[in-house]
């Protein structure tokens, strides 16, 4: 799979690639949900640690 064929978390501030056939890359992703609450990603990933 080439990177313009990865899709990026549903969670709208992570900007992790989750796991195929996955749409969050993390439980606290999935917790979060994909609403536009959060400035920033706790999900502990090195991509979004800030």
């Amino acid at each position: 799979m080439t990177a313009d064929n990865k899709k990026k978390c549903a969670h709208i501030p992570c900007v992790c690639v989750p796991p195929s056939g996955e749409k969050y890359c993390s439980q606290f992703c999935e917790d979060a949900g994909d609403e536009e609450a959060e400035i920033a990603c706790g999900c502990g990933h090195p991509a979004c640690s800030r």
